[in-house]
């Protein structure tokens, strides 16, 4: 516990440095000032779209950004010889970049619902969402040797990722296939934050996520201990 707690205030350190806090907040004001200069666009689904954003931008985006600073000076490699539990590096980072999904996720919605929002699809739909999308990065960034690699990386995961559960949510191309994407879970989740939708699609949405995230999280432990701790390629 004192090295979990030791890791989650290096990672505030971390965040704060590489100036991830503050991008992340101004994030959420740009997608305030979209829906208030384009009306047409504040709608359910572009809302649900924006507070799905944050949490992509911050679990795959920075949670790359971050490891791949580290690996540049050469911390990991410290890491490595140090008692820490990869474990414990992974539980960091999650808990610190969801903490601040939340936070800024909350802004988000206190700017454009004040109050009129479901706390508790909200809760779920972030943090679940958060999570997976953290995982994902890590499984991403272990692969990668560079930015460039990562930031393809990132391209390709927003097509493959965000693309068909936005299709289907904005009603331009709709498919019970997309139920398969675990993001399409999160958009349902997400979209009970402004609405109320079936007991089914919510019971769904959260056994499918947790089940992805026991996937990915074992996935990205592989990932992360051959090719960053054993050096694999």
């Amino acid at each position: 516990m004192n090295q979990l707690l030791s890791m989650l205030k290096w990672e505030i350190v971390l965040q704060s440095r590489y100036k991830i806090i503050y991008i992340a907040f101004a994030s959420v004001i740009l997608y305030y000032l979209m829906l208030e200069a384009v009306p047409l666009m504040n709608s359910l689904e572009m809302r649900t779209t924006f507070l799905f954003f944050d949490p992509m931008l911050i679990g795959i985006m920075f949670v790359g950004a971050l490891v791949l600073f580290e690996k540049t000076e050469n911390t990991l490699q410290a890491l490595i010889v140090t008692p820490i539990k990869i474990n414990t590096y992974f539980f960091s980072k999650i808990i610190s970049l969801t903490l601040l999904s939340l936070i800024t996720g909350i802004l988000f919605l206190l700017l454009t619902q004040g109050f009129d929002f479901n706390i508790i699809y909200f809760l779920a739909g972030l943090i679940l969402t958060s999570v997976l999308l953290i995982l994902i990065g890590f499984i991403f960034v272990s692969r990668c040797r560079s930015l460039n690699e990562y930031l393809l990386m990132i391209m390709l995961s927003f097509i493959v990722i965000f693309l068909p559960p936005l299709l289907h949510t904005s009603h331009i191309y709709e498919n019970t296939l997309f139920y398969l994407w675990p993001t399409q879970a999160s958009f349902l989740l997400l979209k009970g934050t402004f609405t109320e939708i079936e007991v089914i699609d919510t019971v769904y949405a959260v056994a499918y996520l947790i089940i992805w995230i026991g996937l990915c999280y074992y996935l990205a432990h592989k990932a992360f201990y051959k090719h960053i701790i054993q050096g694999g390629s």
